[in-house]
């Protein structure tokens, strides 16, 4: 009797945890496919500004300002993407494996590398590394506003601009598909590592044999270099975070529907556990029964 009731207890758990975890599905789902329509829907517009920086960056006489050159102030700079919450995998795993990386990476050429990181489940995982982040943006949301993504830019340029930084990345969990997102860096500065890397992407973002020279700007390209300088970078920024809260919902979609699979399947073994042991329990009452009433006769 002692055994049923454990297994009815177990059952009762494992009914609880599914409400529990396809619930989650539902809403991770739901904000997956929302991000998943923004992405869609802005991404002519951020391959429009990968294409002005393109022509930016191919005059026959290079364009001269800050954020073309590179310095060697002997200082790196990554911002790491997190997930806001748990229960997406290995997803901050990844993460932190590639940002360990970045660390041997400076120590091993002598660069002091400052982390920065938004309040995410990642800054625990670092602080349990031993790694302490140099900021760490504790008002951003899952996707960061406007004003707020401008603010960071502005920071990090400002330092560039002053020679003080020599190069910025980001790690972040980059979103190709529904079947593929991967942990990568992607580097905001120097602008024409930048553009160099929007330029090698899957689709092509202009034709090779196009340079500035073959369009006519007004007003001229070096008068608005630096707004356009400032609109790639905050732009970027921008998809990083967006890329990664994208890639964390559908992370946590998978993980719940596996873990929905799971107490499913669970529920059916002790359902049928249960029922095996009921079932010997009436099947002892009856040869009880039985074995009593033979011996009264």
């Amino acid at each position: 009797m002692a055994a049923i009731r454990q297994i009815l207890r177990r059952r009762k758990a494992a009914q609880n945890i599914c409400r529990i975890t396809r619930t989650m599905e539902m809403i991770s789902t739901s904000k997956f496919k929302s991000y998943h329509n923004l992405w869609q829907s802005i991404s002519e517009y951020h391959n429009a500004i990968a294409r002005a920086g393109y022509l930016m960056v191919t005059t026959e006489n290079a364009l001269q300002h800050p954020l073309l050159r590179e310095n060697s102030g002997g200082k790196w700079a990554i911002l790491a993407i997190g997930s806001t919450r748990g229960l997406c995998g290995s997803y901050n795993a990844e993460i932190f494996k590639l940002v360990s990386v970045h660390i041997k990476r400076a120590e091993s050429m002598g660069k002091k590398l400052d982390i920065y990181a938004h309040q995410s489940r990642l800054v625990s995982t670092l602080s349990h590394f031993g790694v302490t982040p140099k900021k760490v943006y504790t008002d951003l949301d899952e996707m960061p506003t406007y004003m707020q993504i401008e603010e960071i830019a502005n920071d990090f340029i400002a330092e560039y601009e002053k020679g003080e930084l020599d190069n910025l990345g980001i790690v972040y969990m980059r979103y190709y598909s529904a079947s593929s997102q991967r942990a990568q860096t992607l580097t905001i500065m120097p602008l024409t590592d930048l553009i160099a890397d929007l330029a090698m992407r899957a689709t092509t973002i202009w034709p090779w044999n196009l340079s500035s020279e073959d369009f006519h700007f007004s007003p001229p390209l070096q008068k608005v270099i630096e707004s356009l300088a400032r609109m790639i970078i905050s732009s970027w920024i921008g998809v990083c975070f967006m890329e990664a809260a994208l890639s964390e919902h559908f992370a946590r979609m998978v993980a719940m529907r596996n873990a929905t699979d799971n107490a499913d399947q669970m529920i059916k073994d002790l359902t049928t556990e249960y029922n095996r042991a009921r079932q010997t329990q009436i099947t002892g009452e009856l040869l009880d029964i039985i074995g009593g009433t033979g011996a009264l006769a």
